[in-house]
């Protein structure tokens, strides 16, 4: 982003407290005593239009919408006037006398004035009342009241003519509709600061208000949505940081001598005293909080030349994911006293920022090659032809002149051309994101083979009985074992005892041939076992969201917080870990057959299930994991000590010592990983990558001696962390990428091909990363190799934001739901392009992926709702509360 100051426009007064005028083809600022001048953007040097007919000071310009013809309002306290820009233009080169259309005469003072979509209507704010005036004739429409300070701006809604928001000193908002002469909605009192400026986006019903704290607040205006906030900016807090870092990559000047004083602070002068120095710098900060300047730039779509030679396959109309996801963002700009912030209206995260006290070119004439803005008091901004340009008009706050500055947008060529030229340097060998040599990019498929040292060509691989034998031999051991004879049997020496029967009654019919099959039996010989397989049955692409309740069911007698929840791969099963130290298995469709696991002596984290959904693993604040395999109610393994489960370390030949100790913490999280290789582990702040192997047969005789068995493989940390909050990682096919969140709020990607850390990105929410949720998809969709690399994550007041692994920036942010202290969980469907999530006012929560607001809310929860699922081949969404209850929910028919 670069700004160039055009033009300088001298005043009569102060333009503070004047309302500005741009359009991208004209600007109007009173320059005069009751004058209007009107400059055309295409040639600034040539003389202006003044318009004259006001008798008091001009207060308020506003531009029409339409380009033919071109209107222009001008209020004072004498008049409201209309001007036709093209018709005065004329009259002004045939040298007659410019005339306006009176539309308002002695109403009062005039804070703000705006014309209607459709420029018909204008809306004068007068006091504290709005006034709504015809632009053809001088007559009054309607009068809004029942703001209780002077209104500071009323805008229409570019989506719906006759809806009109309203915001006034008194920090509340209203919503009018003139159709029907009445009012929406009012809001309670908001802020302790007075509104003062407002914008809506021209994408979207929503609209952005700034106050004079340095805030700014976007609203969603939207049918059904309650007028509920999205976002919160602290417009402070963004200018300070970016200058904190502005300064600290600003080159080290040398110290000079060091003055070391022993006299008290008060007797210190001004320059020793660092408290004062910052006091200073906070007065600095706070006054240049105030929002007075707010505008949506319109959406800036890639060039079409760009889309269809660059774009990768799965941008194509054909593709599963929404196009608009990786367009370029709109942008909202927020005008402060001593700076300019760029904020992405997708994710609301600051792209740039002009700081007014830095030099800009100017092309002034007679005026200096570069200078600085002074301290802003009104801002006006526009779009002109060139969609790449943002016309911006300065008041300033104590000089009497007017600033035009042309700020040059980047240009738009979306996320695609990002990562067409994203340099992934910092990626190479070195950050080991490649195998063998050269750059490659992160993603989460693999692309490149396995490294020689890799880890995840560990393998742990069972010892016949032939192997140990042997090597019983070399150590000198005599093994003496007729052949033929069983091992550890009971005492007949045979696996199972044959009764006698003489307890049975004698058999009287022997055989009897089966000749005529019924049509039942042969049905159920040819019905396949596994349920819905892959490839038999796909998940309905076009499908809508689950929004219709089909079934609630309590998960336990007594009411017990569900942690998480989620469906075995092929959605025969959902498993449920529950507080009361159990775990809890379902059958699908229809959440029946009830199979209760316990084992744990503390709450069951979460759950997780193998690819082939054979083995269930479970984590629990006992500071262990376990494997279990459904119907049978003992682990066949249980994860209990940091390296391996076995007596004797049979590749170091020791005894196991003090190294092999139990989990210092409890274990939050366990998931298969590598195609059911690996199991990952979470403890404090290391994630632990197991090798194992499951041995489901038990000995009568050592019937509580496990057979099976697992071995550390390698040990990632987290840096300053001190503990993991969230882990994910693809099991469905094989993928060197885990992704992983700690409690400084970072998140951090490793490569387990070379066993490292390729990536961080601090600060990812303004709190800890709670819940990751990757587009895994499921075994019945299909979805193109780079949709895999999206990712969710959520975070306590912070919402949800929406990740693309090739870059370091999010994509787009949703908000609505309300999480403030219960860490919900969140779910992206298989097709994705829904998002569900929980919330703590007892409800769940539907988001489509192309918009940041709700889609629908799922109510009649009694509690909390802790977890959300998306079941794999139906549109059905499982939800679970923190009373214990489930809720199943499918597609509305």
């Amino acid at each position: 982003m670069s700004a160039v100051l055009e033009l300088t426009i001298p005043t009569v007064t102060s333009p503070s407290h004047t309302q500005l005028s741009c359009n991208g083809t004209y600007l109007a600022v009173p320059h005069g005593k009751g004058e209007v001048g009107v400059w055309s953007l295409q040639d600034l040097g040539f003389r202006q239009l003044d318009l004259v007919a006001h008798k008091k000071a001009v207060t308020a310009t506003s531009f029409g919408f339409h380009s033919q013809p071109t209107l222009l309002c001008t209020a004072a306290e004498d008049y409201i006037i209309v001007w036709n820009i093209e018709e005065a233009r004329h009259m002004y080169e045939k040298g007659q006398q410019i005339r306006g259309q009176i539309i308002g005469q002695v109403l009062g003072y005039v804070q703000h004035v705006s014309f209607s979509p459709d420029d018909a209507l204008v809306a004068a704010c007068i006091g504290s009342e709005i006034l709504i005036l015809d632009s053809q004739v001088e007559r009054l429409h309607s009068t809004l009241e029942g703001h209780n300070s002077i209104v500071t701006s009323a805008e229409f809604c570019p989506h719906h003519k006759s809806t009109i928001v309203s915001i006034s000193e008194d920090r509340t908002f209203k919503v009018w509709d003139l159709e029907n002469s009445s009012l929406i909605y009012q809001s309670t009192i908001i802020s302790a600061f007075p509104f003062l400026s407002m914008s809506h986006d021209p994408t979207k019903e929503s609209f952005a208000v700034g106050t004079s704290d340095g805030q700014v607040r976007i609203y969603d205006l939207s049918d059904g949505s309650g007028f509920r906030q999205l976002h919160q900016v602290d417009i402070g807090k963004t200018i300070s940081k970016w200058k904190t870092a502005k300064e600290d990559n600003r080159p080290r000047e040398e110290k000079g001598p060091v003055t070391v004083s022993s006299r008290p602070t008060w007797q210190k002068p001004p320059s020793q005293d660092p408290v004062a120095q910052d006091s200073l710098t906070c007065g600095d900060s706070e006054a240049s909080a105030a929002v007075i300047g707010l505008h949506y730039c319109r959406k800036l779509r890639p060039r079409q030349d760009a889309m269809k030679h660059t774009a990768p396959n799965f941008l194509g109309q054909d593709s599963s994911l929404v196009d608009n996801l990786l367009d370029v963002a709109p942008v909202l700009i927020v005008g402060t006293t001593n700076a300019l912030v760029f904020i992405n209206a997708h994710t609301f995260e600051t792209t740039s920022l002009l700081d007014f006290e830095d030099y800009i070119p100017s092309m002034v004439k007679d005026g200096p090659s570069q200078c600085n803005i002074p301290l802003a008091g009104s801002f006006a901004f526009a779009q002109g032809a060139d969609k790449q340009q943002v016309w911006c008009l300065v008041g300033s706050l104590f000089q009497k002149s007017v600033d035009v500055l042309r700020l040059t947008v980047p240009a738009p060529e979306g996320l695609v051309h990002e990562l067409e030229s994203l340099s992934l340097s910092s990626q190479s060998v070195d950050d080991g994101a490649s195998g063998e040599g050269g750059t490659a990019e992160i993603s989460v498929l693999s692309s490149t083979p396995l490294a020689e040292n890799s880890p995840l060509r560990s393998e742990l691989v069972p010892r016949s009985k032939e192997t140990s034998s042997g090597r019983q031999k070399q150590r000198g051991h005599l093994v003496t074992k007729p052949k033929g004879q069983g091992g550890d049997q009971p005492l007949t020496f045979k696996s199972k005892i044959k009764s006698s029967g003489y307890t049975q009654a004698p058999r009287m019919k022997m055989f009897t041939p089966s000749t005529r099959p019924t049509k039942g039996s042969l049905t159920s010989r040819a019905k396949p076992t596994g349920g819905d397989r892959p490839g038999v049955r796909e998940f309905p692409m076009e499908s809508g969201p689950p929004i219709s309740l089909q079934k609630k069911l309590e998960a336990a007698e007594r009411p017990t917080p569900i942690n998480s929840i989620t469906f075995s791969d092929d959605g025969t099963y959902l498993a449920c870990g529950l507080a009361n130290k159990s775990a809890l298995v379902l059958k699908m469709p229809g959440l029946t057959k009830p199979h209760s696991i316990t084992g744990h002596n503390a709450a069951v984290t979460s759950v997780n299930w193998s690819k082939e959904g054979r083995w269930l693993l479970t984590a629990s604040d006992d500071k262990t994991a376990s494997v279990w395999t459904t119907g049978q109610s003992e682990p066949i393994l249980t994860f209990s000590s940091t390296n391996h489960n076995f007596a004797v370390d049979k590749d170091d030949g020791k005894l196991a010592a003090k190294e092999n100790r139990a989990f210092p913490h409890p274990v939050r999280h366990a998931q298969f990983y590598y195609m059911d290789k690996f199991i990952l582990l979470t403890c404090g702040s290391a994630i632990s990558m197991f090798k194992y192997h499951l041995d489901p047969t038990k000995d009568d005789i050592k019937r509580y001696q496990p057979k099976s068995r697992y071995k550390l493989v390698k040990t990632f940390t987290m840096e300053k962390t001190q503990h993991i909050t969230a882990l994910s990682a693809v099991n469905g096919f094989y993928s060197y990428i885990v992704l992983c969140a700690g409690s400084n709020k970072s998140m951090e990607v490793f490569d387990m091909n070379v066993a490292r850390s390729i990536r961080t990105i601090p600060d990812a929410h303004t709190r800890p990363v709670h819940a990751f949720c990757q587009n895994k998809g499921s075994p019945f969709v299909s979805h193109p190799s780079s949709a895999y690399d999206l990712f969710l994550t959520s975070a306590l007041t912070d919402g949800i934001k929406l990740w693309d692994l090739r870059t370091n920036r999010c994509v787009r942010r949703y908000e609505g739901h309300l999480n403030r202290a219960y860490p919900c969980g969140l779910t992206m469907s298989p097709c994705a392009r829904f998002i569900a999530t929980g919330a703590e006012d007892k409800s769940a929560y539907i988001y489509d992926v192309r918009e940041s607001g709700p889609l629908h809310k799922l109510t009649g929860h009694t509690d909390v709702v802790s977890d959300v699922a998306f079941h794999p081949h139906t549109p059905q969404l499982v939800t679970s509360s923190v009373d214990g209850k489930l809720h199943s929910y499918v597609e509305n028919r």
